[in-house]
């Protein structure tokens, strides 16, 4: 089963913050083969745009990890883009909208985020870092 990362997860890895060891743990799996995480261009844009903004701090080298870690990648073709203008009014934006798009295109029910608007994604069930039973039961632990 394939999850999907977003972006937070990358970053928080990255940072100091509570979420820095679950999100290290959720990639370490992802390393390992234990989980089969997925991110898009998108993804990858976003974490870049933050390692290069430098509002997280020096996160040098963020993006190619992450490409290194996800690669393939998963595309963000125009159907996706046509299903995220199509999604309903929300909290999301315009990226969270492609990632719900995304998720839906590649059959991918499962988004590990910090971001609480992704709760209320049609088909999607996110895993929030902090929610140890929900990570170790995505995790296989």
């Amino acid at each position: 089963m394939a999850i999907f990362v977003d972006t937070n997860v990358i970053v928080y890895a990255a940072a100091e913050s509570a979420y820095r060891e679950p999100c290290l743990g959720l990639l370490r799996a992802v390393a390992e083969g234990r989980v089969q995480g997925r991110i898009s261009t998108a993804v990858l844009e976003e974490a870049w745009h933050v390692e290069l903004s430098g509002r997280a701090g020096d996160l040098t080298g963020l993006a190619r990890r992450a490409y290194t870690l996800f690669t393939p990648l998963l595309a963000v073709t125009d159907e996706i883009v046509a299903a995220a203008l199509d999604l309903p009014p929300g909290p999301r934006g315009a990226n969270d909208r492609i990632h719900v798009a995304t998720c839906t295109y590649y059959s991918i029910d499962t988004i590990a985020s910090a971001d609480e608007s992704f709760d209320r994604a049609r088909g999607i069930r996110r895993v929030d870092p902090l929610d140890e039973r929900a990570l170790a039961r995505l995790l296989g632990g």
